[in-house]
């Protein structure tokens, strides 16, 4: 019985890989094919970057510098923080000081006790955003874009049937260490699962919509309460079955330097966000990820001490089972690796290890993957930059505890910007309310929402 259970296992298992080796051969082909197509870019009205700060990630100062440098004619900035002594403040500030060519506005959020701070601070960024936006675009400040990232990331969405277009990271370790590896090769076998032609997912860190379609689909609304804003977004967004475009050509590269603590913390997150948010999802991945683990594991060990025990038919059939489960993991780590070479062209000689590592390493980026998936299954509280969460069942927030005692702001404050802010003019010791436009203002009167339609 348990020979017969063994063989349909592995059938099963090798089968299912089979199958996503073969999305992965469709990753690379449509990025590859994407790259090919050289379009022009499009005016979409002036554009909105919203870019949440918190920190001084790895280097701060670099990525945000890049935000400045876009070649798209028509944008401003608004970097939003949380407090006052955030020390990302002068860093922006010093940025806005230096770089006179792009508008920029630094904004103070305040606290909030309802939701995730980061969202918070996206609808801070999102209220102020001044009547001529037409477009929104959303970034993390841990990426470095191209200079032609803005406008090759809202070109796709003068298309009919395109309504938010996304991209995704590339990790980019600074350092040869086990756990940048193991981080690197989980979030580039996870881009290959998520980001093709068929089947996109938002990611919060390089995303755009238009003004009409963010304020028709009710993602500010549906944002409240929650601590996760891509994958909310993108739940909504596949509800009212509102097409997104991934543009592979807008991939950005992300500096990776963690600890194996740290790396463990932020594999974990992405878990909890996915069980919380597309639970559907979750479920496939812990399903795939523990038959991956009984079929290599029990092939491997079980046929290795069949072997030794003097049954080599058997150990030999569980030996090749986890042999073929990890050929083909090979393959598509090979396959994906391939297709980085469109996305981060000039650090490929860097990222040999990296590159080798992710090929290799099956045995442990799946067992760290499982893992994972597996410790958030009845979690209800998760940690993420100092403030602890803890959700209901529905993934809204119930009750948020933080790790230090955070100085106080009514927010939002207009701490800086490039259109009333002299140079080298000393911050002030009180800063001017920030006045909020209103949904009414920002809609195009030309084109009005028609939320029945949308909806």
């Amino acid at each position: 019985m348990l020979f017969v259970a063994f063989i349909t296992l592995a059938v099963l298992v090798t089968a299912t890989s089979f199958l996503l080796t073969c999305h992965f051969w469709e990753h690379r082909r449509f990025a590859r094919g994407s790259f090919r197509v050289d379009r022009k870019p499009r005016f979409v009205g002036r554009i909105g970057l919203i870019v949440p700060c918190k920190g001084v990630d790895i280097k701060l100062k670099e990525n945000l510098a890049c935000l400045f440098d876009q070649s798209y004619e028509d944008y401003e900035i608004y970097f939003v923080v949380e407090q006052l002594n955030d020390p990302a403040c002068k860093v922006i500030r010093e940025l806005i000081h230096e770089e006179k060519r792009t508008t920029a506005h630094l904004i103070v959020s305040g606290l909030t006790q309802e939701h995730g701070q980061k969202i918070y601070n996206l609808l801070c960024g999102y209220q102020a955003l001044s009547p001529e936006v037409k477009t929104i675009v959303f970034a993390d400040c841990d990426v470095a874009p191209d200079r032609d990232w803005l406008s090759r990331l809202v070109a796709p969405l003068d298309k009919v049937n395109v309504h938010a277009v996304s991209s995704y990271r590339w990790f980019m370790p600074q350092k040869d260490t086990f756990a940048n590896f193991l981080l690197a090769s989980i979030n580039a076998a996870a881009m290959g699962l998520v980001c093709s032609r068929r089947q996109a997912v938002i990611w919060g860190g390089s995303w755009a919509v238009s003004r009409r379609t963010f304020n028709g689909a009710e993602i500010p609304e549906r944002w409240k309460s929650y601590i996760s804003d891509d994958l909310v977004a993108t739940s909504r967004f596949n509800r009212l079955r509102l097409n997104i475009y991934f543009e592979p050509r807008c991939v950005v590269k992300s500096p990776l330097d963690y600890s194996f603590v740290g790396m463990w913390e932020f594999l974990r997150r992405q878990c909890f966000m996915g069980r919380r948010y597309l639970p559907k999802r979750w479920i496939a991945g812990v399903a795939y990820t523990s038959l991956s683990m009984l079929a290599f594991w029990g092939g491997l060990l079980g046929g290795a001490a069949l072997a030794v025990s003097g049954r080599p038919l058997a150990g030999s059939l569980g030996l090749a089972t986890a042999g073929v489960l990890w050929l083909l993991s090979a393959l598509r780590a090979r396959w994906r690796q391939d297709a980085s070479q469109l996305y981060v062209c000039d650090e490929t000689r860097r990222l040999k290890r990296a590159r080798w590592f992710d090929i290799c390493g099956y045995p442990l980026t799946l067992t760290t993957l499982w893992c994972g998936l597996v410790s958030v299954a009845v979690a209800r509280c998760i940690r993420w930059r100092g403030i602890a969460y803890h959700l209901s069942r529905q993934g809204a927030v119930l009750r948020v505890e933080r790790e230090y005692t955070p100085e106080k702001v009514q927010g939002p404050l207009l701490i800086a910007s490039t259109e009333n802010l002299p140079q080298r003019e000393p911050m002030p010791a009180e800063f001017p309310r920030l006045a909020l436009y209103s949904d009414e203002a920002s809609t195009d009167a030309e084109h009005p929402v028609d939320r029945r339609r949308i909806a």
